[in-house]
């Protein structure tokens, strides 16, 4: 059964994904030619598209895809302009508080703003202040430096009007593909940026806070006598609230594939809705429905009424409201209508993972667990398992393509998991809810809490148990379109038919082969110079066999000829590409050759908190198809060079890892922490390097270690002045890869009389000033200066280095600014292009 809404639906959806996604460079292009096409169905002969019979529906999905494609183009001009204001004085409204041990996070709405320094380059600050006004960002207090929470910040609560100094910061566009855009993130919330406290608070007026805040502030109460580690998980379980749970935690749900209890969004909504629909079963259908759709709001009002449960509240009515129609295709309209409406509302949103996610594993639910109860295999389950089971693979079907391609992390345990706890973490949130709504009273509600502890602590037992299964999840190499292709087209083909599907393309195949005859003839004849015409004098002059039944062979002939002109051996790139790829302040840079071998050169810092190996320079190489590392080479031991390197090691097959030949200084602890354990057994992996050696690439492509000379002792920091250096040269054209050398090594380099002359010169260390020797950079001649670095308390890049390239007229990018910087070397010269 066909619905016309639903073929609308997706037009506008689908306008919008290709307006959002395609480069900005290709938008007006496809635009134009959307355009034309909407022309040519209007003033050119429509019969030729629609048939016999004048079909305004084609007309009306043209029209939704363009307008789609329009709304999801211009998104991005929604978002608000980048900027840094420090020590800015902010009047404004608490929207949402909440505490943890180290910081207090909150969201507040600005009403006024003055003063404060401006980093940003062309901004004003009393422009900056009025601009300021109305829009809602991220508040976050930290703690001193003795873990105190300064001035009157702790009574601080929903609805107050304060003011105080703070430092303020709007996101910059996303730098690096594939990596967290928080500028999105933040916009889809409604938020404009992030605000950090600098001093005392000076209360203006008292508010109200809201009754649902009043009541997760009392269940966090009655929490307290248990260990905060489980209330934290119990919390994020029950409101979504994550920043009390410990990264351990988190990652033990996530190897298993159930973070998503703690998103506050499609499976916590779904268990609200199950719990519910249950105890409302004795009402009448349309009673029912109303009073879960109640239920389903007050819950979202309970987490506080976010963006995402919002989101996924609206698709949970979509399907309830659904049931009110006749089958599954009721429910379609619904689900689609919804997702159309929250696309108006903010058209940011089509890119939110979050919300394709939910999307994705809704349509799923409804479209895919009825085929899957078809299944024998299923036969023997009980009715309530069955069910489970079937819910869960269709949700995890739906979402697989989405999930690889964003965390590039695939739990092959993730679907037993999802079942086990679709039972027993539903079953602590649907106890634990009784208990919040029954928090007024800490004898009735003490009971609930401790059963839903008690089923949570069972449930963390068994996911750690799992997670630490060998391959119990495995990070996966980006699959490219061709995969979704696959994927969502053999999804179609199993619910449509195979038959179907064979019948529909072999007509759509004859109609446009049909079409794209009459339009070849129609332009051969109205060719205004006749340069086409030879072409059917060509054609009669060809034998039979050669031109065929309606000359297919000559159609396919050219077709063959336009696919071997776009792509072919000699039109394939030749270029050596030198990624530097944004770690924040660290360094990592990426080298690969013609022949797509790979070499990584660190792989950026690690802290308690942050691994920029997993959460950057890893899912950068899987995104980018890199499933081999021909070697890593490590420059020096501090931990913004190293500390990533353990992460791509573990989990990307690499023949061999370099390091400075700098004696034993190599058993020191900080290269103990930092190189992977099984390399201090496996000599043959591990290469001591120094002035002198060369890594041979392919292409004609090399490596020169121009650094260290010898080791260097009593320097102002002996790690980084026995750092890795290195020349990269390729086709005559040279990038110099400094690491962090500071005076005296740069100084003893040198001195050995090598050739320092380059195209690119990589800054030493970050662009410290420790590294500005003036004669030394005075005999280098480069076409451009790269730094890598991020936020620091260091002064990086110095205000003298910056100044010194610039009076020498010589363009600096910064990986802060600009974000990954690509450098492509060939036979057309040096191509730098930046990633923001």
């Amino acid at each position: 059964m066909k619905d016309p809404w639903i073929g609308r639906a997706v037009a506008l959806l689908v306008g919008g994904l290709c307006g959002a996604y395609l480069p900005e460079e290709v938008r007006f292009f496809v635009f134009g030619i959307l355009v034309m096409l909407g022309v040519r169905f209007v003033f050119w002969r429509p019969r030729d598209f629609f048939g016999r019979v004048f079909r305004p529906e084609i007309l009306l999905l043209g029209v939704s895809l363009l307008v789609g494609f329009a709304y999801g183009a211009l998104a991005e001009r929604t978002l608000p302009e980048p900027l840094i204001l420090d020590h800015v004085d902010i009047i404004g409204q608490i929207k949402d508080w909440s505490s943890s041990e180290d910081k207090l996070v909150g969201v507040l709405r600005v009403e006024q703003g003055e003063g404060g320094a401006t980093k940003s380059s062309g901004d004003s600050s009393a422009n900056s202040g009025q601009e300021l006004k109305g829009q809602t960002y991220r508040l976050t207090v930290y703690a001193d430096k003795l873990g105190q929470i300064p001035g009157e910040w702790k009574r601080v609560q929903p609805g107050d009007r304060i003011s105080f100094q703070a430092h303020l910061e709007r996101p910059k566009p996303l730098g690096t593909p594939g990596a967290f855009d928080l500028r999105l993130y933040d916009g889809v919330r409604g938020l404009s940026g992030s605000i950090s406290a600098q001093g005392g608070v000076v209360l203006l007026s008292a508010g109200e806070p809201s009754l649902t805040w009043k009541i997760r502030q009392q269940v966090r109460n009655q929490l307290q006598p248990w260990e905060p580690e489980d209330t934290g998980v119990l919390e994020g379980i029950f409101f979504g609230d994550s920043s009390r749970i410990p990264e351990l935690v988190q990652e033990r749900y996530k190897v298993t594939g159930v973070l998503h209890v703690f998103a506050a969004s499609g499976s916590n909504v779904a268990f609200v809705l199950g719990l519910s629909w249950l105890l409302l079963s004795f009402l009448p259908q349309q009673l029912r429905i109303g009073g879960t759709i109640l239920i389903l709001l007050l819950y979202a009002a309970l987490c506080g009424g976010n963006a995402p449960i919002v989101r996924a509240t609206i698709l949970g009515i979509a399907v309830l409201l659904g049931r009110l129609g006749r089958g599954k295709v009721a429910t379609l309209r619904w689900l689609f209508f919804a997702a159309v409406l929250l696309f108006a509302q903010n058209p940011l949103i089509i890119q939110d993972l979050g919300f394709q996610l939910s999307f994705a594993a809704t349509w799923g639910i409804v479209v895919l667990t009825p085929w899957i109860l078809k299944g024998k295999w299923l036969e023997h389950i009980p009715a309530l398992v069955r069910f489970a089971v079937a819910g869960t693979l269709a949700a995890q079907v739906a979402t697989l393509p989405l999930l690889i391609s964003a965390f590039h992390r695939l739990s092959l345990i993730g679907f037993f998991a999802n079942v086990f706890i679709l039972f027993i973490l539903g079953s602590v949130l649907e106890v634990g809810l009784i208990g919040v709504c029954l928090s007024f009273s800490g004898v009735l509600s003490a009971p609930l809490f401790q059963v839903s502890l008690w089923l949570l602590g069972g449930t963390n037992a068994i996911l750690k148990m799992l997670a630490e299964l060998p391959y119990a999840d495995v990070w996966v190499i980006n699959p490219g379109s061709l995969f979704w292709l696959i994927w969502y087209g053999g999804l179609g083909t199993v619910l449509w038919g195979r038959k179907r599907v064979i019948f529909i393309a072999k007509g759509r195949f004859l109609r446009l082969r049909r079409g794209l005859k009459t339009f070849a003839a129609e332009i051969i004849e109205r060719c205004p110079w006749g340069i086409c015409r030879p072409l059917l004098c060509l054609k009669a002059k060809m034998p039979f066999w050669l031109i065929g039944k309606n000359g297919l062979p000559v159609r396919f002939a050219g077709i063959m000829l336009i696919v071997l002109s776009l792509w072919s051996p000699w039109n394939s790139r030749n270029d050596l590409e030198v990624t530097m790829i944004d770690v924040g302040q660290g360094d990592s840079i990426l080298i690969r050759t013609p022949k797509n071998h790979a070499i990584l050169l660190d792989a950026g810092p690690r802290s308690e908190r942050f691994d920029a190996g997993e959460r950057i320079v890893l899912p950068y190489l899987l995104r980018s198809g890199i499933g081999h590392l021909d070697a890593v080479l490590i420059t020096h031991e501090h931990q913004d060079h190293i500390g990533g390197v353990r992460a791509v090691v573990a989990n990307i097959p690499t023949d061999w890892v370099g390091v400075p030949a700098v004696g034993d200084r190599l058993k020191s602890e900080e290269w103990k922490v930092g190189l992977p354990f099984e390399l201090t057994n496996q000599a043959d992996r591990l290469r001591m390097l120094q002035l002198g050696d060369r890594i041979d690439l392919d292409s004609g492509a090399w490596l020169d270690v121009v650094g260290p000379h010898q080791v260097l002792e009593g320097t102002h920091s002996d790690q980084n002045n026995n750092s890795l250096v290195l020349k990269l040269n390729y086709l005559g054209q040279s990038i110099l890869l400094t690491a962090d050398m500071e005076q005296e090594e740069m100084t003893d380099i040198a001195e050995t009389g090598v050739d320092l002359e380059t195209n690119i010169f990589k800054e030493p260390h970050h662009g410290s000033r420790f590294s500005l020797v003036r004669p030394w950079l005075d005999a280098i001649h480069p076409q451009a200066v790269w730094i890598s670095v991020g936020k620091n308390t260091f002064g990086h890049p110095s205000l003298e280095v910056l100044q010194y390239w610039e009076d020498r007229h010589i363009p600096v990018y910064r990986t802060d600014e600009h974000g990954t910087l690509r450098l492509l070397l060939g036979k057309r010269g040096v191509e730098i292009i930046p990633g923001r």
